[in-house]
């Protein structure tokens, strides 16, 4: 029996692994970078000095041939989830009710185009189910539109001359999608790619890197005989010349304390919401027999506030947020400097930083904890307002108690909430996860034989992303911080992780094929492979 080798598996079905896969099959990828933005500029120095900046002439057959290497990509997809795209996040969303994601129009896992969730909001017909996202953008006023406004003798107020990060040009932008919408624009993206059936539901147990003949493997055409050996946990093994983790932050659940197999009867973590329903059955029985219900939700970002707005819409009388800092709000992850036209500032602070211990402190300054959406903020003040959510800063839980024929929580807080009722019918923890690459069991054989330097729970990856130069597990989401910067866990972290990866990974691939071409033109057509080829071309000609 033949054993399939895969050219590249990709472990994790989320945003991530679906930015890296679409981005492996697009050969003229335009949505991450522009000429105008300079976020290459360490892939530029890298390659300066092998780049032929003099474009070849090139023949059609010669294109179409690299078109078709590009269709020919073996790629799979492992997800322990489900066999779909997007499993996990979607039975968030539906177990949340979110109705609109919290990222603008311009943040999407396609690599064709930056607009291209944009346009397909309009081809759809389905622009009116956006919503703006306020206080970005229309506050600042163009010069030419003050002068004018002096000339024609009306007064301008400080306000408009001020300097902006975003300006009224790009209010498009800064709307935010129905979860539909976006779903509907992933699976046109799948479609576009061919990735609908590449996906399949298993959970991986361990990752083995090594010679070929070591697996019993025999790899045709290859130059590199080593290969990754996967394993899931019912046995099945895969075996590929790239892997790619995307599996978000990959540590545990932030959980101010343990809880044992009977407290979790009556408390859970965000990341463990049940599939079927969202609020426990206890709680849904006293519903039913419209008895008096109180919740706990612990944590002050927004999937917190989520949780709360869902318990009260789901019918719970009094639910309690306590949180151990203020309520902080933006209208993003991330500050809005590190979106904006100026987000090339904040992210060449980022890479010149002189260590990965301070560019730690970077990424923790920019995302300062959970933050609540200014728009969502006022759905809880909504409820606050009719009674049914008390908010509590600076607080938290000192001592609790589970009493499992009751099915009642017995807590102390710190300091004492006022009007607290006697018993809790419910704890939501939404206190986020923790990256730590080492509590990975599946890596346990890799760390072995190559281990790298964590700080912050995340790997010291190379620039390409990946583990080490001669390994090539690459690393896209929250686990690739110390690379990527603040925005790693968002879908434009995952979006320009991709374009690393990708860049990787075809070389990789490039000289295991053996090209018949030579040197130069090799490298050409990579470069034409990978969308590098653009303004710089020109450098070297008006130099000679």
């Amino acid at each position: 029996m033949s054993i399939t080798v895969y050219d590249v598996l990709i472990i994790g079905a989320g945003p991530a692994g679906l930015a890296v896969a679409a981005r492996l099959r697009e050969p003229t990828p335009s949505s991450v970078f522009t000429d105008a933005e300079h976020d290459r500029y360490q892939w530029i120095k890298k390659y300066s000095g092998r780049m032929n900046l003099l474009p070849r002439q090139r023949d059609a057959q010669r294109d179409n041939a690299t078109d078709r290497n590009e269709e020919k990509m073996n790629i799979k997809v492992l997800d322990s989830s489900g066999s779909i795209w997007l499993a996990s996040w979607k039975n968030n969303f539906a177990a949340l009710g979110i109705s609109h994601l919290r990222s603008p129009m311009f943040f999407h896992p396609c690599p064709r185009d930056r607009d291209g969730l944009l346009a397909f909001t309009h081809e759809t017909g389905r622009c009116g189910d956006c919503v703006e996202i306020a206080n970005c953008v229309g506050k600042s006023m163009s010069k030419h539109r003050r002068k004018r406004k002096v000339a024609q003798g009306h007064s301008v107020g400080s306000s408009a001359k001020a300097v902006l990060e975003i300006d009224e040009r790009d209010r498009k932008d800064y709307f935010t999608p129905t979860s539909d919408i976006f779903h509907d624009y992933c699976d046109s993206v799948l479609q576009r790619y061919s990735l609908e059936d590449i996906v399949e539901q298993a959970q991986v147990a361990s990752i083995d890197f090594g010679p070929s003949a070591e697996f019993g493997l025999h790899v045709d055409g290859a130059l590199e005989t080593n290969v990754f050996k996967v394993v899931a946990l019912d046995g099945v093994t895969k075996y590929a010349k790239i892997v790619v983790l995307a599996i978000g932050a990959g540590g545990s659940p932030a959980m101010p304390r343990y809880l044992s197999p009977t407290e979790t009867e009556g408390a859970c973590h965000s990341t463990q919401l049940p599939k079927q329903a969202f609020l426990s059955r206890s709680v849904r029985e006293r519903i039913f027999a419209r008895k008096p219900t109180s919740v706990v939700v612990v944590g002050g970002g927004l999937t917190a506030a989520q949780i709360a707005d869902k318990c009260i819409r789901d019918g719970v009388r009094r639910v309690w947020m306590i949180m151990r800092s203020d309520v902080k709000l933006k209208p993003f992850d991330i500050d809005l400097d590190w979106m904006t036209k100026y987000k090339n500032v904040q992210k060449a602070a980022f890479w010149s930083a002189d260590s990965d211990e301070e560019r730690l402190q970077i990424m923790l300054k920019a995302r300062n904890g959970g933050s609540i959406p200014p728009r969502f903020f006022k759905k809880l003040q909504t409820h606050v307002a009719n009674g049914a959510l008390s908010i509590h800063t600076h607080t938290a839980i000192e001592h609790q108690s589970w009493h499992p024929q009751q099915k009642i929580w017995r807590i102390e807080t710190s300091p004492p909430v006022p009007n607290s009722p006697g018993s809790i019918d419910y704890i939501y923890y939404a206190t986020g996860v923790q990256p730590d690459v080492m509590t990975l069991p599946l890596l346990s054989p890799l760390r072995e034989k190559a281990p790298v330097n964590v700080i912050g729970g995340m790997p010291c990856l190379t620039n390409d992303l990946a583990w080490a130069d001669d390994v090539p597990l690459f690393v896209a989401g929250r686990l690739a911080g110390l690379r990527i910067g603040p925005d790693c866990g968002n879908l434009e972290g995952a979006r320009v992780g991709a374009e690393r990866i990708s860049w990787a990974v075809h070389e990789r691939l490039e000289r295991q094929r053996k090209d018949s071409e030579e040197g130069g033109d090799d490298y050409e057509k990579l470069c034409r492979r990978v969308g590098s080829l653009n303004m710089f071309e020109s450098l070297d000609e008006c130099e000679q």
